[in-house]
């Protein structure tokens, strides 16, 4: 196995907001590796820390934290983008809460007026084999121009819905570069979207937040493969200090710090069941969790009814909740 490396092996602090609340680590020629871009950042901040131990967090609030990491994203990097003719693309559903228009308006020009912004609606569905997703186009709004592309995506685990939609805007409009704003991103799915850049001279900045996460080979639940995001993979890079941090979070697991951006935003019921079921999987002792901090009171009498229709043997494991 090799070592595991930290941002300190790998990165140099770059900058830090006016406050010092939030800095940036710049990373180049990660491995030599070539798939891999030449200059990446790495946001650290304690939101960032925030959205990726609260596991147990869901709806407004984890949207609230997302939208405030998309703030603290822009501050940081408005310097190299406002003399740029800048184009925001979002990829619906996922992307919405990182949407950078808000974000922009604080600071002129955009705060006369919009950020130009594309719409696009993709639709992923589960191949035959059950091991990977496929990406069907479904619909665009907006215009394909611009020479600084900015696509923010809350979650990037395999990469394809990005990949997918670089390979067809760029047939309509190629840009010099393109920007990655992600709240939590791999660097598999970076080197996928890379691919398309390369192919046709792009320049690629990926910018993640808190830390660049080696996907897992097996998800942790039945029927969601490649989609798990740990801290703990032994290729995701983060600093010393926030790795021990989740360490002790999820107990030296491999806990996916995010689960379902989807679901965890629109059905914070289905996902505290399927963050329970994850735990059980991974024999997390539910004693060391901290339930007062669940957005969803998952120790009401009338949420362990649900446990029990999701599945029986949960209700036994999570006994301690309900005593």
């Amino acid at each position: 196995m090799s070592k595991r490396l930290f941002l300190e092996d790998v990165g140099t602090p770059s900058s830090t907001t006016p406050i010092g609340n939030t800095r940036t680590w710049e990373v180049r020629n990660l491995r030599n590796d070539s798939t891999i871009p030449p200059l990446m950042y790495v946001v650290e901040s304690k939101m960032g820390e925030s959205l990726l131990l609260g596991r147990g967090i869901s709806g407004r609030l984890k949207f609230n934290m997302i939208r405030y990491i998309a703030t603290s994203v822009a501050e940081l990097f408005f310097e190299q983008l406002h003399q740029k003719t800048c184009v925001q693309y979002l990829i619906l559903r996922g992307a919405y809460p990182f949407d950078l228009q808000h974000a922009f308006g604080h600071t002129p020009p955009y705060d006369r007026i919009l950020l130009p912004t594309g719409f696009i609606k993709l639709q992923r569905v589960l191949n035959q084999e059950g091991t990977n997703w496929e990406i069907r186009a479904k619909d665009f709004v907006g215009t394909y121009q611009g020479d600084t592309w900015l696509i923010p995506d809350t979650a990037i685990a395999s990469g394809s819905t990005i990949a997918f939609f670089l390979r067809n805007a760029f047939s309509h409009h190629l840009p010099k570069q393109v920007y990655i704003f992600t709240a939590c991103g791999s660097l598999e799915g970076i080197q996928r979207i890379y691919q398309e850049c390369l192919e046709k001279e792009v320049e690629l900045i990926p910018v993640f937040s808190q830390c660049m996460f080696e996907v897992s080979q097996k998800g942790n639940l039945p029927g969601l493969p490649l989609t798990d995001l740990p801290v703990t993979n032994s290729g995701s890079i983060t600093t010393k200090q926030f790795f021990e941090k989740a360490y002790q979070r999820y107990q030296g697991t491999r806990m996916c710090c995010v689960g379902d951006i989807g679901e965890s935003l629109d059905d914070p019921i289905q996902y505290s069941l399927h963050t329970l079921w994850e735990m059980q999987v991974l024999k997390m002792d539910p004693k060391k969790e901290d339930w007062k901090a669940w957005t969803v009171d998952v120790r009401e009498e009338k949420f362990k009814k649900k446990v029990f229709d999701l599945n029986p043997i949960l209700v036994d494991y999570f006994n301690v909740l309900w005593k």
